[in-house]
């Protein structure tokens, strides 16, 4: 059990420093989703990269009950011991999403959004699949090409594309956590 848990938060930990992902809005819906950013009201400490499943913003940083309170029960559900915060991060799994929660205090935070196959797609219409040259006609220049990433940053969260041969094989938005 202790290797599971030391396992996620390795994989937690390298998808937050090592891959560089964010937010952007998404999924393949149209339309204008159920907001979770709704300022002081709900204490929501996100401003950046907004991703929409079925009608609902997900944005690194916010409060996860909100958006749990909207998509319902998730298809996989997984917690441990945090090695990076005091308390549990959970793993909540909706279909083709992926969202990995930190704590503070006694309120879990958006942490990371991975969108895991091309049944989910940006708001911009990135999915993976999409090529290089689209993610930059969609959202420009990044603020870094690793050579295997395109990172974009905005707010309090940013946006990776990872990519092989010129093909976006991941797409993860994560929150900036000081």
């Amino acid at each position: 059990m202790r290797r599971i848990a030391f396992l996620l938060c390795a994989a937690v930990l390298t998808a937050a420093l090592c891959v560089g992902c964010g937010n952007s809005g998404n999924t393949n819906e149209t339309g204008e989703g159920k907001s979770t950013q709704q300022g002081s009201a709900n204490n929501v400490k996100a401003d950046g990269f907004v991703f929409t499943y079925n009608g609902t913003d997900i944005v690194p940083n916010a409060k996860m009950e909100p958006i749990t309170t909207a998509l319902g029960e998730p298809t996989k559900y997984f917690e441990s011991e945090s090695c990076a915060f005091q308390g549990k991060d959970k793993v909540y799994t909706y279909g083709s999403v992926v969202i990995n929660t930190y704590p503070d205090s006694d309120v879990d935070y958006v942490y990371t959004i991975e969108l895991k196959d091309d049944t989910v797609q940006t708001k911009e219409g990135i999915y993976i699949g999409s090529s290089v040259d689209d993610v930059k006609a969609k959202y420009g220049e990044p603020a870094e090409d690793t050579g295997t990433a395109l990172v974009y940053e905005k707010g309090t969260s940013t946006l990776n594309f990872g990519y092989a041969d010129k093909v976006v094989t991941s797409i993860v938005y994560n929150a900036v956590v000081e």
